[in-house]
């Protein structure tokens, strides 16, 4: 006697019945209660429950073939093709540090979903995959109910640029909020677009809200530990001083007190130079002695706030080596100045 099969769970028919329909994506819910009757009622998807305990036990079972088939049962429909986790197995990791802050979601055979935001900068979104998967042009973005809740509801966020490459979605932080708020509420995220290979079917990828809660708590607590800047925006300072004077302003204090707080939170920064300036008004002499003792007084003042003396260099130059004409007060303003540059590597001075 040849036994058939179900196509998805793998369960033996007898010789007089049918094999199980095609799902249809669309009624995710109706197909789990349809593939239920058909294990339980022998092959016949119109069969009902006369009695309420029925009805109730076949609503509970065709939810939990949902929540336990995941992508398998409903994604392989010639609607399209869905990358998202399954329920027992999402997972949110969170990276954190003074410098940085991610939270990401893996997605199997897709790639990867971040919320990031490095210090001094705003947070963003960045879709990452393996390989192209999305045509470029506009992805539809929504917040969608998981499907193991009783009501079922979408929401549109907009329209969203694709391009080829590894990373082809890049959200500023507007958006990336709104989806952090949405998977907060348990919502999954979509994204949705046409395959890069231009078939009709749609793709979509998402992330799902399982597990998202302690991640994101332990996410907005890094965001409260970030610092004010990061190494791009310190690596090199200028600092700005009134016509044939030394003060340091209040304006560029505050730059100083930025560098020095960056410096003694990075251990990888191991040498800082530190070069003073003038413009080309007076004597060459004067400008250059001008410009050594501002030099010294950023050093000092860094020294102060707990910088290692030992790993500074201290160098003036005069009016030597301008960034700018000096024919206007704009352009003298520019050249009155003295530079910090942090290396993250040996110090290695340039002859002068």
């Amino acid at each position: 006697m040849r036994i058939a099969r179900v196509p998805v769970l793998g369960l033996p028919l007898s010789p007089g019945q049918r094999m199980l329909p095609k799902l249809d994506v669309k009624a995710q819910s109706q197909n789990a209660d349809i593939l239920l009757k058909w294990t339980l009622f022998g092959g016949d998807p119109g069969r009902r429950c006369a009695a309420p305990c029925c009805r109730a036990m076949l609503k509970t079972i065709s939810k939990c073939i949902l929540l336990l088939c995941g992508p398998s049962l409903l994604a392989a429909d010639a609607a399209g093709v869905t990358y998202k986790p399954r329920p027992n197995e999402a997972q949110w990791q969170v990276e954190a540090s003074v410098f940085e802050c991610r939270l990401s979601q893996p997605i199997p055979y897709y790639g990867e979903g971040v919320f990031l935001r490095r210090a001094g900068e705003q947070s963003h979104f960045l879709l990452r995959s393996k390989s192209s998967r999305l045509k470029t042009g506009q992805a539809r973005l929504q917040a969608k109910t998981p499907v193991w809740k009783p009501v079922a509801d979408a929401r549109k966020l907009g329209l969203v640029p694709v391009k080829q490459g590894r990373v082809p979605v890049t959200l500023k932080r507007v958006l990336a909020e709104q989806m952090l708020a949405e998977l907060h509420r348990g919502m999954e995220v979509v994204f949705t677009r046409a395959p890069w290979y231009g078939g009709r079917e749609s793709v979509d990828v998402g992330l799902t809200p399982v597990n998202f809660a302690l991640a994101y708590a332990k996410y907005l607590d890094c965001l409260t530990g970030l610092l004010p800047v990061n190494y791009d925006q310190v690596a090199r300072t200028a600092i700005y001083f009134p016509s044939g004077r030394d003060e340091l302003r209040p304006t560029e204090t505050r730059k100083l007190d930025r560098v020095a707080l960056y410096i003694q939170a990075d251990p990888a920064v191991v040498a800082y130079v530190i070069d003073g300036h003038t413009d080309s008004v007076g004597r060459r002499s004067d400008n250059l002695e001008l410009s050594r003792m501002r030099a010294e007084g950023v050093a000092r003042y860094l020294i102060g706030k707990g910088v290692d003396r030992e790993k500074i260099a201290t160098r003036w130059h005069g009016e030597r080596y301008p960034v700018s004409t000096n024919r206007d007060r704009k352009s003298r303003a520019k050249n009155r100045r003295v530079t910090i540059r942090l290396d993250k590597g040996e110090l290695e001075l340039p002859s002068t």
